[in-house]
């Protein structure tokens, strides 16, 4: 009976764990392009902070009011993540118009987008239960990865629409 249970309450916790990666990946699906030089990973610098225990010195000792500051700095943390996120599927958006606009067919890029895309998703949603185990009080969040990701992508966004522009304006 304890067997049937566990495995239940394990194959629930796989399920659950594939649906957020499934509405993560539609998430990063079908938006419009944005501009890559108005998306700057600094604003999300913040992030690398925003959870660490250093600023927990600053707070009463009272225990009910450490665990109001630390759910108010989750709070804070994930509307971050969801603005970094939909930063990201603006510039995978971006990336595929450019692949789209250029003459060239680019399969290898194809599939590093698809493959940056699911990594993305899955370090999201990794992100998504480190914060659940913070709520706890164990564990640490790092997104340091997350940062970088976004950094490299808009990188790639800038680099592709030059490209595609200074072919656009080639004499043909």
């Amino acid at each position: 009976m304890l067997v049937l249970f566990t495995s239940a309450l394990f194959l629930t916790f796989c399920g659950a764990i594939f649906l957020q990666f499934i509405l993560k990946m539609r998430s990063l699906g079908s938006v419009e392009t944005r501009s890559a030089s108005s998306l700057a990973a600094d604003r999300y610098r913040p992030m690398l902070r925003l959870l660490s225990n250093d600023d927990l010195a600053f707070v009463a000792a009272n225990r009910k009011t450490r665990k109001a500051f630390r759910a108010r700095r989750r709070e804070l943390f994930r509307g971050y993540l969801g603005y970094l996120t939909r930063d990201y599927a603006h510039l995978l958006a971006g990336v595929r118009w450019a692949m789209v606009q250029s003459g060239a067919d680019r399969p290898d890029l194809a599939r590093a987008m698809a493959k940056n895309r699911v990594l993305f998703a899955i370090a999201t949603c990794k992100i998504e239960f480190s914060l659940a185990l913070h709520a706890a009080g164990v564990g640490k969040v790092d997104i340091s990865g997350l940062v970088e990701a976004l950094e490299a992508l808009r990188g790639q966004v800038s680099v592709l629409s030059a490209a595609s522009l200074s072919n656009a304006s080639l004499p043909g």
